[in-house]
């Protein structure tokens, strides 16, 4: 009896931080493949997930992943059922941010067939597009205002994107040309598609609630870049569509 009131006497003792590192992160990440997803065997694997991982574990984190389609990983996150979350490319009122780490590179994709011209954003107009998840808000006003003349959605299954494209019920697709590419060589590796690059790259950062857990992952971020992992992990090979740009 008196061996567990002296453990219990050490464990109040313990500091507070202790206590928490000995719970696990609760880190989510984007469902999009190549970035973050499931393989084969059913494993996490990605860009995304590769470099996230490499990050906490080595910072000496134990981590439990969690991938959801962007709406909900913002609002699991929003809600602080996530301690980070990746990417984060909305302001979070409260969130801290790391430093922006994922060279995303949205464009618009056309059937090469369908011969589009699409110079910029003023030819989305009165097109039929799909676009993924919150891409207004990530985009911004002016893509905004482009398609507001055309029959547009949103949804959060790219693959779904991309069979309406297939299928002629769309004519353009937006998203992150990786992530187009990569599910449009496994869907459809015999149509040809064109690229249409009308947004500029922007890199998007992770977010945590803790500026602890922000300030780790920059660390391990510059690390990363300092001795060439960064760049190796990026450069991770995915197939690639058939595809011209125009």
């Amino acid at each position: 009896m008196k061996c567990c009131r002296y453990l219990m006497m050490l464990v109040m003792l313990l500091p507070l931080t202790l206590l928490q590192a000995a719970q696990p992160l609760r880190v989510g990440l984007h469902l999009s493949a190549p970035w973050s997803f499931f393989n084969a065997q059913g494993e996490p694997d990605g860009y995304e997930y590769r470099l996230v991982s490499r990050i906490f574990a080595e910072a000496g984190y134990q981590v439990q992943y969690e991938f959801h389609s962007y709406s909900r990983l913002l609002k699991q996150f929003a809600d602080k059922k996530l301690d980070c979350a990746s990417p984060v490319a909305i302001p979070v009122a409260g969130a801290s941010y790391t430093e922006s780490y994922l060279p995303f590179q949205d464009v618009a994709i056309s059937r090469q067939d369908a011969g589009l011209t699409v110079n910029s954003l003023h030819d989305l107009r009165d097109k039929r597009i799909a676009a993924y998840q919150q891409a207004q808000q990530v985009l911004g006003a002016d893509f905004a205002q482009a398609v507001s003349t055309a029959a547009y959605l949103e949804l959060a299954e790219r693959e779904l994107q991309l069979e309406l494209l297939f299928s002629d019920r769309v004519q353009l697709v937006v998203g992150e040309q990786r992530v187009l590419l990569y599910l449009a060589a496994k869907l459809a590796p015999h149509i040809s598609l064109t690229i249409h690059p009308i947004f500029a790259a922007k890199s998007y950062p992770a977010a945590c609630w803790q500026p602890e857990h922000t300030a780790a992952f920059n660390r391990g971020l510059a690390q990363l870049a300092q001795n060439g992992a960064l760049t190796a992990i990026l450069q991770w090979p995915a197939p690639a569509a058939t595809v011209g740009t125009k």
